[in-house]
């Protein structure tokens, strides 16, 4: 039985010990050491309140670098400056722009900066280049060793432990996803890189999830909780999936797929699981820059769709999307085959709020009977059609934005606000 505690005892138990300095006292190493152990205890506390994820920065763009022994070129990714905290609350900044080539040769370990007194650790080696299937981009806690102190006593061996400093750094990894994870998934289908994205958010984000609420454990994440048994460590934010056709080619980067703000692990249990976390309006904005990332990809700012359709391309849509530089018959181009009405116009006040109210709502799915809104914005239709008369300013981009069916209707008519051509004067079909 458990012991009964009394008021005002103290209670031990996970607590914080650190070393009691006074005058006289013999200091060893392994005193110093203890100090900087309860110095990072402290500082992974705040990080674990906060909870895992990106802070800032840590944008991920696909690059190429020249392989030194071939002359080839290789895939690398540019990473920027930027800051994430991992599940075991560590601190992980990057400060300057880093190029990094898509191979490793004497990786270290992917654990926490080591102990400044410890005792020598060799570098475990090894070598890796990417081939075909998927790959997660992680950045994870290093350290690197910098100059000599000045040491007495010590000969052969020992000498090489006379570092002056240790610097807590970071590295990048890349963990090969085993290809039975996404099996399921048809990696010729041009839907391939939408399917991994929503494989990674996990089935917290579809309509079904609430069906049977009661008795669930919780939202999961899908392919990176799957991950989590091959490789990917509580000392590991993930930064992008990749996908490679061949060690040289890569075939897309999606950031957003594994990519979160950071915010508190959903670690809600009972009858109501997972409905006040706030993992899940992380996991909403992931949802919304995963798909306008790869729409820009895609189509970009060239004004031609192709083969490009919401059918084949994006087989889960997000409850809100936006169409930059679409024209209304890129729009119907797009949604070929879906049940879209409008565009209806609102005005630009209201875009806000309907993005920020669809992180908590469900995704779509493109094949499926679902009525959705398209939504033109009134201002932004004004400024390109009646510009101000000798205003040498450009007008802006046209854009569109589409909104799932379970969000409220917003181009409700408001005579007050709207314009006459530019108002809703009844819901029309």
């Amino acid at each position: 039985m458990a012991e009964v505690l009394s008021l005002q005892q103290p209670v031990g138990d996970g607590g914080i010990e650190t070393v009691n300095f006074f005058n006289g006292r013999l200091l060893t190493a392994a005193d110093m050491s203890r100090e900087q152990d309860a110095r990072r205890q402290a500082d992974a506390r705040l990080g674990l309140a906060l909870g895992d994820g990106v802070a800032f920065g840590l944008e991920v763009s696909a690059g190429s670098v020249v392989d030194d022994a071939t002359g080839s070129p290789m895939p690398s990714v540019g990473i920027a400056p930027g800051l994430a905290i991992n599940r075991a609350g560590q601190v992980l900044r990057l400060g300057y722009d880093e190029q990094v080539r898509l191979s490793r040769l004497g990786a270290s370990n992917p654990t926490p900066a080591g102990n400044s007194f410890a005792d020598c650790v060799p570098i475990v080696g090894g070598s890796y280049v990417a081939g075909q299937g998927l790959y997660i981009l992680t950045i994870a806690p290093s350290e690197i060793s910098a100059g000599r102190a000045p040491t007495n006593g010590l000969s052969g061996a020992a000498a090489a432990c006379n570092i002056d400093r240790v610097i807590e750094a970071v590295q990048f990894r890349l963990l090969a996803v085993p290809p039975h994870l996404y099996a399921q998934l048809d990696a010729a289908a041009p839907g391939f890189r939408n399917n991994v994205a929503y494989a990674c958010f996990g089935s917290g984000v579809t309509a079904s999830w609430a069906t049977a609420l009661f008795g669930q454990a919780g939202r999961d994440e899908g392919l990176i909780a799957d991950m989590r048994t091959y490789g990917l460590t509580d000392y590991d934010v993930p930064l992008a999936i990749l996908a490679f056709a061949g060690a040289a080619s890569m075939v897309f980067l999606d950031a957003w797929a594994v990519r979160r703000p950071v915010s508190e692990p959903d670690t809600m249990l009972g009858p109501l699981p997972s409905l006040v976390a706030p993992r899940r309006i992380a996991t909403g904005k992931a949802m919304l820059q995963q798909f306008q990332a790869q729409l820009a990809d895609l189509v970009g700012t060239t004004g031609t769709l192709g083969s490009v359709t919401a059918k084949t391309h994006f087989p889960t849509l997000p409850p809100v999307g936006l169409l930059p530089f679409f024209t209304l018959e890129m729009v119907t181009a797009f949604f070929a085959g879906m049940e879209v009405r409008g565009p209806q116009y609102i005005n630009a006040p209201q875009l806000e709020p309907l993005v920020r109210d669809s992180l908590a709502v469900p995704a779509f799915a493109a094949s499926a009977p679902e009525v959705f809104w398209l939504y033109a914005v009134a201002d932004n239709a004004m400024a390109i059609e009646l510009p101000p008369p000798a205003d040498p300013t450009p007008p802006p981009a046209r854009y569109y934005a589409f909104a799932s069916a379970n969000l409220a209707y917003r181009a409700d008519a408001r005579f007050n606000l709207h314009h006459w051509d530019y108002a809703n004067l009844a819901l029309s079909a």
